[in-house]
């Protein structure tokens, strides 16, 4: 069985970033692409769905996993469990909503990893993406903190990389946790 390392953290870590650069840099780990029901952007890897499409894919049992948050639907495909059977490791943009449902459905095969950032970096990050107003940035500011501490209190070992400055050395960071988890298994 190979790992699924799950990704989690608030908007404007760089989850994405640090994805497409873990992609290029490793291409024997996989990155699953997320079904969403909204437009993707030119960093994120998923694929667009209408209501409609989504509530079809999933009747037909094709995803893994699915939650809602902010007012969107996301899923993961059927997919990933065939690339971890081959014993492949599978990166994931993940969410702290669906970790509990990820944890029954893959066991000891999921790594949970909180992506963080500096909260005035996650701010100017925000503020560049012009999707939301001032007081809903401060608000996910506010969340981002709460979520810390939620998955930190649930989860005291989990690991942690810090995504507020360069690429290349989060991706170092990322590597470590990776390779780490690979040599305990």
């Amino acid at each position: 069985m190979g790992r699924l390392i799950y990704l989690m953290g608030a908007s404007g870590v760089g989850k994405d970033c640090l994805l497409q650069a873990a992609r290029r840099a490793h291409p024997e780990w996989l990155v699953a692409h997320r079904y969403l029901t909204r437009e993707s952007s030119a960093t994120e890897d998923c694929v667009a769905l209408s209501d409609a499409e989504f509530s079809v894919r999933s009747e037909l049992g094709m995803l893994c996993l699915s939650w809602q948050a902010h007012g969107l639907k996301y899923g993961v495909g059927v997919e990933v469990e065939a690339w971890l059977g081959r014993g492949t490791t599978v990166l994931l943009n993940g969410s702290r909503r669906a970790l509990p449902m990820a944890l029954e459905r893959f066991g000891d095969a999921l790594v949970p990893v909180v992506i963080t950032a500096p909260p005035e970096v996650l701010r100017r990050r925000l503020m560049g993406r012009g999707r939301e107003s001032i007081d809903e940035i401060e608000h996910r500011l506010k969340r981002h903190q709460e979520m810390e501490r939620e998955l930190l209190d649930a989860f005291p070992g989990v690991a942690r990389v810090n995504n507020g400055g360069r690429l290349a050395d989060s991706l170092t960071e990322l590597t470590a946790v990776i390779k780490g988890c690979s040599a305990q298994a």
